[in-house]
């Protein structure tokens, strides 16, 4: 059985004003955005398809709709799929301190969790813009963090384990490289793979869109997780590996191919 594990970095309006250089960003996106997720969340109840949406805790507040939706939120954790932390308003967290990347994870699960209504729901956590990408004791190092470690704690992966690992966390998302990926000597599975570590569940270097690269290469090996992220907004955007076309042909390649493939939720693994 290969397994699929789908990751949607629903940013909400302030993960798109956090993660948007000033003359990308466009009001008309924030809606189109949720509107985005709409008509997935419909798509999948279609397919039986469960997948993990990874929100920003500021989203799930009581507030002005649309940089608040909690009722949107809920509606998602009642189809089935999983609710992930994707920090408390999709900061740079490298250049955090330790106090402010222990406060982003606590507000963020409580807010999360307080809106869904479930305790302990929330048990995986997707860093903001990939970062950081340094893990020292893997031997990679990445300078565009900027908050580079040892002068900032919170930019190296092993530091944001233990505090995960503090606030009840059960998985999380990481990308890096290391010396040997860099140079290619180390075999790649372009889709990451799952490994524990220090009680995390850690899905290590995920791939982003559904193009047929990613089609292919599920298809002709023979790996036992494979996992996809990707960011309801880009679902708008033709010629992209995330946009909807993309989308639609990887689902009906998967689900109608003579494997056995199946989706699951990172929970699940853990």
């Amino acid at each position: 059985m290969k397994k699929i594990i789908l990751i949607w970095d629903f940013d909400g309006p302030i993960g798109q004003v956090n993660s948007s250089y000033p003359y990308n960003f466009n009001f008309e996106n924030i809606e189109k955005e949720i509107q985005n997720v709409k008509w997935l969340i419909g798509f999948l109840k279609e397919k039986n398809i469960k997948c993990c949406f990874a929100i920003t805790g500021f989203s799930a507040e009581q507030g002005p709709y649309p940089f608040c939706f909690p009722d949107f939120i809920k509606e998602i954790a009642l189809k089935g799929h999983e609710i992930a932390s994707h920090s408390w308003k999709h900061e740079w967290m490298p250049i955090f301190k330790e106090d402010q990347m222990q406060k982003s994870l606590q507000r963020s699960k409580k807010s999360l969790e307080s809106c869904i209504m479930k305790e302990n729901a929330v048990v995986g956590f997707v860093p903001p813009h990939n970062r950081p990408m340094t893990w020292f004791r893997r031997g990679a190092f990445s300078l565009g963090d900027r908050g580079i470690w040892p002068f900032f704690k919170m930019g190296d992966n092993q530091n944001v384990l233990r505090l995960l690992k503090k606030n009840n966390y059960k998985w999380v998302r990481v990308s890096y490289k290391n010396l040997f990926m860099m140079l290619g000597f180390q075999k790649k599975n372009k889709t990451g793979r799952i490994f524990t570590k220090d009680g995390l569940l850690i899905l290590e270097n995920h791939y982003t869109g559904f193009d047929e690269d990613v089609i292919n290469h599920i298809l002709t090996t023979n790996y036992e997780t494979y996992t996809i992220s990707a960011h309801p907004f880009m679902l708008s955007l033709e010629n992209k590996k995330e946009s909807k076309k993309n989308f639609l042909n990887f689902i009906e390649r998967l689900t109608t191919s003579d494997q056995s493939i199946s989706f699951v939720l990172p929970s699940e693994l853990s």
